[in-house]
């Protein structure tokens, strides 16, 4: 099994110590879509796509919880669980709130459960990663001559910190491939600015870095896309067009030479097909997202994205993530002839902190003659003498939402006029979704906007086999979808993320019947040694159960024998 993936070779070790009892009932969750799959025995385990390696980060709290519900909806009787798993904390999510509930649920089967880990944590020995960090194509001048080229900083990391040896890398670009060498210390390696000459007329590319081969092949190669210069864009949607104009103004503002701003409008009626692919920045005025739409958006969100809500003409009750809109209110200042400028305002960071060179932004100028705040679990941001809030945040994984309480229509504030306010926050919103969706055309593997698979795609890398074009989605590659260019990679959790130790992965689940396994040379006869302690067990319950029934047969109860034997003999070994 030399150059056999850890999940492979943990796969034929369960399939090998199912297949000494075979269960009744075998099913597997895929770490990808979540779905679940009828299996006819445990040799159909080995070779079968989705118990493959993905690029997608794998979620064991949302995993477990499909396997619960699996086995309560079933009525199954004794069920065991079997897990294979290298141990990243950025799989099980420790901190995740889920897993309380999930114990309990396990526990609560009427049956019982038994979990058996089978955990490859060892790092693996001279295991190297790589990652791109800015793909850019740039055109520069000299005299009468101009010159493009593909600019690349990339990131190395080695398992072996004490190594200097550099690493080689090598760099794919359309099939033209050169290798560079990366200076190692303390386990990383960086390259800055690498530039390979392009054509000038190619616009925009793909291509992909990758070292050579070792303990880990999964993080070996990294995809990016480049085009002419960076993008952002900001899609607006608007439902008083007296915002409008304000709102894209200030989405497009040129605040950098080397980047170029885009805005488009889509009509508070027309988001029943809202496309979100490329763009960095939602801003929403009108009533909140609802069902379909409510989950782009959800899902824009977990890519990175940034939404700023601003209030509609009138609040409906619609909740969005658990905020919704309050009853507008008129404000008044302290004297009660103008408009209530705020009090209060976080300078440090987020969406008003200072300039770079430390100047603050005029919030105190501002204006606000009609106020609808937002309502829910919220941080302040900004607000007045009076408690009201302005401007406000709701906690999420990733990405930013932030709900502010006016609108620039004349009517309500002052925004179109102290525009640098309402631009500075616009601009700030989109570069820090720059920076969690990562350069020009990025996306985690699992994590690809949805709208692809319903616009459609073709896939420009190479795609893997026996896989639907789907699922191609949780996936490595590059996509191509009308003229945006999407390179999917796995997240940068993987990268960083390390291993949990043995007594944190059994922490999680303290009340349930959980054995640990190490996977390694001899992690087979292991699984196997748990397998027969079981089935010694179970065979042990068993015939003392038809003990008692035999016992009985006198009694009026003889006819629960025949039931249990039959209930016992469906009651599966479950594989998740």
């Amino acid at each position: 099994m030399g150059s056999q993936t850890k999940l492979a070779t943990g796969v034929e070790r369960i399939a090998g110590a199912l297949a000494s009892a075979p269960p009744t009932h075998l099913a597997v969750v895929d770490s990808a879509s979540l779905a679940v799959t009828e299996l006819g025995a445990p040799g159909d385990l080995i070779g079968l796509p989705l118990t493959g390696e993905t690029d997608a980060l794998a979620s064991l709290p949302a995993m477990f919880e499909v396997a619960t519900e699996h086995l309560k909806v079933g009525g199954f009787g004794r069920a065991e669980i079997w897990v294979c798993s290298d141990g990243q904390s950025s799989d099980w999510q420790p901190e995740d709130g889920r897993w309380p509930a999930i114990e309990q649920a396990l526990v609560s089967l009427p049956a019982g459960i038994r979990v058996n880990l089978l955990n490859f944590s060892a790092s693996a020995p001279g295991n190297a990663s790589v990652r791109v960090e800015r793909a850019e194509r740039e055109t520069s001048r000299e005299g009468n001559a101009e010159q493009t080229e593909l600019v690349l900083d990339l990131l190395v990391r080695r398992t072996d910190a004490e190594s200097t040896e550099p690493i080689s890398v090598v760099v794919d670009l359309a099939g033209a491939r050169s290798v560079v060498s990366v200076e190692m210390s303390a386990g990383e390696g960086e390259l800055r600015g690498h530039r390979i000459p392009i054509e000038q007329s190619k616009g925009q590319g793909w291509g992909f870095v990758e070292l050579g081969s070792d303990a880990n092949q999964a993080d070996n190669r990294y995809y990016f896309t480049f085009g002419r210069g960076e993008v952002r864009e900001t899609v607006v949607v608007w439902e008083e067009a007296s915002s409008l104009d304000v709102l894209r103004f200030a989405a497009e503002a040129p605040t950098s030479e080397t980047t170029k701003y885009l805005s488009r409008a889509v009509p508070i009626g027309e988001t029943g097909e809202l496309d979100l692919i490329g763009a960095a920045l939602l801003i929403w005025q009108g009533p909140l997202p609802q069902d379909e739409v409510a989950l782009t958006v959800e899902h824009f969100l977990g890519a990175g994205g940034r939404v700023l809500f601003l209030p509609p003409a009138e609040p409906r009750g619609h909740v969005f993530q658990g905020i919704e809109w309050d009853a507008p209110r008129e404000l008044v200042g302290d004297q009660g002839a103008e408009p209530a400028a705020p009090s209060f305002w976080r300078d440090e960071d987020d969406l008003l902190h200072h300039g770079e060179d430390g100047t603050p932004l005029t919030v105190k100028e501002l204006r606000v003659s009609q106020l609808t705040p937002a309502q829910g679990d919220l941080t302040r941001l900004a607000g007045f003498a009076t408690g009201e809030t302005l401007l406000s945040r709701a906690p999420t994984a990733r990405g930013g939402l932030y709900f502010l309480g006016t609108s620039p229509a004349p009517s309500n504030s002052n925004l179109a006029i102290q525009g640098v306010v309402l631009v500075a926050m616009v601009q700030r919103a989109l570069e820090a979704a720059a920076l969690d969706l990562g350069t020009r055309g990025q996306q985690d593997a699992g994590a690809v906007d949805p709208a692809l698979a319903t616009i459609g795609f073709q896939i420009l890398s190479e795609s893997k086999p026996a896989v639907l074009l789907s699922e191609q989605l949780f996936y490595g590659g590059v996509l191509q979808s009308g003229e945006n260019l999407v390179a999917v990679n796995r997240a940068l959790a993987e990268d960083r993320a390390g291993p949990m130790a043995d007594e944190s992965l059994t922490g999680l689940m303290p009340q349930v019947d959980l054995s640990l396994v190490t996977g390694g040379d001899k992690a087979s006869g292991l699984v196997e040694e748990i397998w027969r302690v079981f089935l010694f067990l179970l065979l042990g319950a068993l015939l003392f159960e038809a003990m008692l029934c035999l016992t009985e047969s006198s009694g009026p109860v003889a006819k629960k024998g025949p039931k249990s034997t039959k209930q016992a003999a469906n009651s599966p070994k479950e594989a998740a």
